[in-house]
């Protein structure tokens, strides 16, 4: 079962809709329990292909109004 630590870091990504990628298994460790676990598949993102351009982040700021 997933330490209290770990658990918590899941509700963050959840809440902030945060994805992790790489080429590999992402593995998690809480050095303060002892967990080891692999990133599970809910917050698995594909990663872009080379070359490709990643989209843009959406900016919450509008653009400045002409006087």
């Amino acid at each position: 079962m997933t330490c209290v630590h770990l658990r918590k870091l899941y509700e963050l990504c959840q809440t902030h809709e945060l994805k992790l990628a790489g080429a590999d298994l992402i593995h998690i460790i809480c050095h303060e329990c002892g967990e080891k676990e692999v990133c599970p598949s809910a917050l698995m993102d594909e990663l872009p292909e080379e070359g490709a351009a990643a989209p843009a982040p959406q900016s919450a700021s509008k653009s400045p109004q002409q006087p």
